[in-house]
């Protein structure tokens, strides 16, 4: 399949490495010819996408990853990717705050957590802010850029950094608001004017009448988590169900922005972030679909 579109990018307005006109830039490169940031549970940034796709030719969706959870039978923490809502839609608006506000919460504790033991150093929460204005979910990624920017770290020493301030902290310290179940966050996201897609369901595809039965319309297929024998049965399975066809990169590959984290080629191409360029995505004609939201097959 030649992959003419990447759905699902992250940026620097969540857990990216990229602001949204760089990535759209690095997606050029990389020989797309259609991206939507999918940032987690966050709405800004789009303004600037859209421009940058203007000067470079590129098509784009507006888009973004929402996380939630279902009981079938014990709970499981989900990921939806929606395309083409209304960040204004009043419902949607304050949960898109809540969510900013829990994340938030969530990493100024750990960066806290940080400063006690001694692990982070040299940096305030403010200037955290400061370093991030007209971003609202702030995660690790934050108050590393601000670290780097003031010269106390280093992008190679990155992996090593979040293991020791984030990877375990981060489970600790939940926010004020509760995280939607799944069919109402489907639903959030259809009454706000959306499309509800499956993201990465690696774990998830015996499920996939449950959450057609929640709303969901349709399903990542090229993903980099998903082996080549679970894309062919994603794949086929969307076409049975007849269920819109996306993918992308997530944090892998030139638009994930983490090679640089690795300190040797032999290193990067070992770990998960290393995909060959233009393998994950979506086809012209499945992009086409989700923008015109026609299935044409």
């Amino acid at each position: 399949m030649e992959m003419f579109a990447n759905l699902h990018m992250h940026t620097t307005h969540s857990d990216g490495i990229y602001s949204p006109s760089e990535i759209v830039r690095v997606a050029k490169a990389e020989g797309y010819k259609a991206v939507a940031k999918a940032d987690h549970d966050t709405a800004t940034g789009y303004d600037e996408l859209a421009e940058a796709c203007k000067k470079e030719g590129l098509e784009s969706l507006f888009a973004a990853e929402f996380t939630a959870w279902y009981m079938l039978p014990e709970r499981k923490g989900v990921h939806i990717v929606a395309f083409e809502f209304d960040p204004q839609y009043p419902p949607m608006k304050d949960y898109l705050a809540k969510m900013s506000e829990n994340k938030a919460y969530n990493t100024r504790m750990c960066f806290e957590e940080g400063l006690e033991t001694g692990n982070i150093s040299g940096i305030t929460w403010q200037e955290v802010l400061d370093a991030h204005p007209g971003i609202t979910w702030l995660c690790n990624n934050h108050v590393f850029a601000a670290m780097k920017a003031k010269g106390l770290v280093k992008q190679e020493d990155y992996m090593a950094w979040y293991l020791k301030n984030f990877s375990k902290q981060c489970y600790k310290y939940h926010g004020k608001h509760k995280v939607n179940e799944l069919k109402d966050m489907v639903k959030l996201i259809k009454d706000a004017g959306g499309i509800a897609v499956m993201a990465h369901p690696f774990e998830y595809l015996d499920d996939v009448d449950y959450y057609i039965a929640c709303g969901i319309e349709g399903i990542e297929v090229w993903h980099p988590d998903l082996s080549p024998e679970l894309k062919e049965k994603a794949y086929k399975i969307a076409l049975e169900k007849n269920l819109y066809i996306s993918g992308g990169c997530d944090h892998s590959g030139l638009c994930g922005g983490l090679y640089s984290s690795y300190p040797t080629e032999e290193e990067l191409k070992a770990s998960h972030h290393y995909i060959e360029p233009l393998s994950v995505g979506t086809t012209e004609q499945y992009f086409r679909e989700i923008k015109e939201r026609k299935l044409m097959r």
